[in-house]
Parts: structure tokens; sequence; C-alpha cells
């Protein structure tokens, strides 16, 4: 019926190569604007357009490869990724993540950060700090801290100072112990 063909088998013009040989370990489909899927006989995949964007699947060692030349784009409601080793992320420039709630974030062992110039830190209401163990601060510059109160409770403290120690008070100034205090 003209309407609805059925072809088995394949034709082949004179320019091209034919195809089903022994030797054919490529089979491909193409579009007249470019766009190809690609098979091979290597166990991969490759799904191309004509801007550059790649989708590459390579069954023989496990790994999809995709690629865009300009911008990619996910859209959805939720996302998971589950990485079982590790992760790398690499951004040539400038990183910004916006989270329109809550960000949790554990890390089962250690963590290192390094930030080559200012590193700026706003809190719109309280800031809390726990840590079990120890902890340390070196800072080459100034260090200057400023609140409304200060309040510090710990069982024995030591300040050392390897010049002037001054301690300013626009009103009075208590010193209180429970023992007899050495001033000298």
């Amino acid at each position: 019926h003209p309407d609805r063909p059925f072809v088995m088998g394949g034709m082949f013009h004179g320019g091209t190569a034919l195809g089903g040989f022994a030797n054919n370990r490529v089979k491909s489909i193409m579009t007249r604007s470019g766009h190809k899927v690609v098979f091979t006989e290597d166990e991969s995949i490759v799904i191309t357009d004509k801007s550059g964007n790649e989708i590459h699947l390579d069954t023989t060692g496990s790994n999809i490869n995709i690629t865009a030349p300009e911008t990619m784009t996910l859209n959805c409601k939720n996302m998971n990724i589950n990485v079982g080793e590790n992760m790398t992320a690499f951004v040539g420039n400038n990183q910004s993540t916006t989270v329109g709630q809550n960000q949790s974030n554990t890390i089962g062992m250690n963590q290192t950060e390094s930030v080559g110039m200012m590193k700026n830190l706003s809190v719109g209401a309280n800031f809390m700090t726990n840590v079990v163990g120890s902890l340390m601060e070196f800072v080459k510059g100034n260090r200057e801290s400023k609140a409304k109160e200060v309040k510090e409770n710990s069982k024995r403290r030591e300040i050392v100072s390897q010049e002037n120690n001054d301690i300013h008070s626009q009103k009075q100034f208590n010193n209180n112990s429970g023992e007899n205090s050495k001033m000298h």
C-alpha cells in the first residue's frame, strides 16, 4: 500500500559507504540538520547536535559524559544526587548558591576551607559555635571584636601580652575575686 510502505534491507547511494559488512563497527543515525546518534561496537553511544552538545555513554568504562558549549540547566521539583565515593566540582570563575529556607551540611571527618582574599559572613539573627575539643585562632594582623555586652565563662583564664596590656572603662571597673587577688 503506498501510504504504508514496508522497507526491508538497505539501499546505498554510490557516493556513500556501504554498510553491514563484518568490519562495520559503527552504526549511526543522522538528521539533515546535523544531529547524530552513533552506536559503536566498542560499547559506546554518542548523541550530538550541530552546536556541539554531546552525551557520551561509555558502557565499557561505565561512564557518562555530558558536554554543553554554553549553559546547562536542570529543572525539577526535587533532586537527589547520590555519589558512592568521591565528588569534585570545579568552577572557573564565580559560584553562587541561594537556598530559600534551611540548609544543613554534615561532614563525617575533617573540613578544610581556604579563602584567597576576604571572607564576609553575615547572620541575620543568632550565631552559635559549639566545639567539643579545643578552639584556636591565629591572626597575623589585628583582631577587633565589638558587642553590646560580652560575657565569658571559663574554669581558668590566662592573658599573655608581649608588650602593654591596657584595659579602659568609661565608668566603674570592678575586679571581683572569691579569694585574695595579686595585682602587680
